[in-house]
């Protein structure tokens, strides 16, 4: 009875797994945050000191996002047979590694070197490993513990915003990057590779929750949108040639279309960016100004990863798909109007809490569709894609941004992939419940 007493920290003694919950927080707060929307702090630098036009540093930038397709395919293969510490480590220190190489950047074809070295290790060793190892360590409080660790990234930006615009004024933009290299490594290496195991039962524990959900009957079920109960092992063999997978995968595409439109260019939405020596005039407000909302979104977004982590433990899959669909569809309105005071706000706002959907909602909504067999393999396919997703959204934006010298035509483009964000992924739930319906039916086993 000793591992049950741990795996819900009897005896006064905590629960393991919180420490890792705790990793994974560090790791989002610094390594993620830096090499996804902290790029955005230093697109307009770069393009102004380069000589490159928006379209070629976002073209560039969005390779880190293809190449990452091939990490998450990748770790989620591989996350049940290779130590987590091993892959974590690896991600923080190239990740590292990755931050000088971009303070000595010179030319276009280095970003693409440096993005693409980006994109095969952070989005894959860090949020998609994160929210697998987590998600094997709970049962119980699954859907705060993955939000908790993902909500680093919002914490590590609303401290970046103003920590970098300082550095850049100071020393510039090359310094800022060996800064958070430094940053990077010092802080979040330790830690990983101390205690970021994939699975309790690899120190002789069980899953947060389990001696509980045994006494009661439930084991590992989890719970479908509309209350019903994974009690079967669904797995990637089933799950793969049932249209609800793919209606849920074409959903995530769209929501990494909206990312990757509005993360990488809400700096330079909001001021101006200076294109073949002619500045262009986007929001008109300072420098200090971008930096004070981009640390604001990051505020939002780190309450609304924890908001939306409870809501799918409490409501399900059904009002959280909701809830961050429409939050979305505000937010990429708000976008439309960067020279306001009003317009920013609502964006950050709102597209602070709806972009949660892209981070905490696949490991969830995965778990709760299809149950736990195959979770890793079923979560890397869908972060995979929907970061072919951000990676079409990046260079859409770019070539927008370059065709109309303006992003508010990417902005209504996004409106309108809000609303069908929503009508896939609410299209999905009850079609992946038949599916279970019909494999229970059948005699899956349990």
């Amino acid at each position: 009875m000793t591992q049950g007493r741990a795996a819900t920290g009897g005896q006064g003694k905590p629960f393991y797994g919180w420490l890792l919950v705790a990793a994974g927080f560090l790791i989002m707060a610094t390594c993620y945050t830096i090499m996804v929307s902290g790029m955005s702090l230093f697109q307009p630098h770069i393009v102004a000191d380069l000589g490159i036009s928006v379209g070629t540093y976002n073209t560039a930038n969005s390779l880190s996002t293809l190449v990452s397709i091939v990490g998450a395919l990748v770790v989620g293969n591989v996350v049940d047979r290779v130590p987590g510490r091993i892959l974590g480590g690896l991600s923080v220190a190239i990740t590292a590694a990755a931050l000088v190489g971009f303070a000595c950047v010179g030319e276009a074809w280095q970003l693409f070197v440096l993005f693409a070295i980006d994109g095969l290790v952070v989005v894959a060793g860090t949020r998609l490993l994160i929210s697998i190892v987590v998600t094997n360590w709970f049962t119980v409080k699954q859907g705060l513990a993955v939000a908790l660790a993902l909500s680093g990234s919002g914490f590590g930006g609303a401290i970046l915003g103003p920590v970098v615009n300082g550095l850049i004024g100071a020393y510039g933009w090359r310094t800022a990057f060996l800064v958070l290299a430094a940053v990077c490594f010092i802080i979040s290496f330790p830690i990983t590779v101390a205690v970021f195991h994939s699975r309790p039962s690899d120190i002789g524990l069980e899953p947060y929750g389990a001696g509980a959900a045994a006494a009661d009957g439930s084991g590992k079920k989890q719970a479908t949108g509309d209350g019903a109960i994974v009690d079967i092992e669904v797995g990637w063999k089933n799950v793969r040639r049932h249209p609800s997978f793919w209606m849920l995968v074409a959903g995530f595409v769209v929501m990494g279309v909206l990312n990757g439109a509005a993360i990488p260019n809400s700096i330079t939405n909001l001021t101006s960016v200076t294109v073949e020596g002619q500045e262009v005039i986007t929001g008109g407000h300072t420098a200090a100004f971008a930096s004070m909302f981009y640390s604001y979104n990051m505020i939002v977004v780190l309450i609304s990863k924890i908001v939306t982590g409870s809501l799918y433990d409490r409501v399900g899959v059904r009002w959280g798909i909701i809830i961050g669909s429409l939050a979305c569809l505000i937010g990429s309105a708000g976008m439309c109007f960067p020279a306001t005071t009003v317009g920013p706000f609502l964006a950050a706002t709102f597209f602070g809490f709806g972009t949660c959907m892209g981070t905490v909602a696949p490991p969830l909504v995965a778990v709760r569709l299809y149950g736990t067999k195959d979770m890793g393999q079923i979560t890397g396919w869908i972060t995979s894609l929907e970061m072919l997703g951000y990676a079409l959204g990046t260079i859409m934006s770019g070539m927008v941004f370059d065709m109309f010298l303006s992003f508010v035509p990417m902005w209504i483009i996004s409106i309108v992939g809000a609303v069908v964000m929503l009508v896939l992924l609410m299209a999905a739930a009850p079609s992946a419940r038949r599916l279970v319906d019909r494999l229970r039916a059948e005699g899956a086993s349990a």
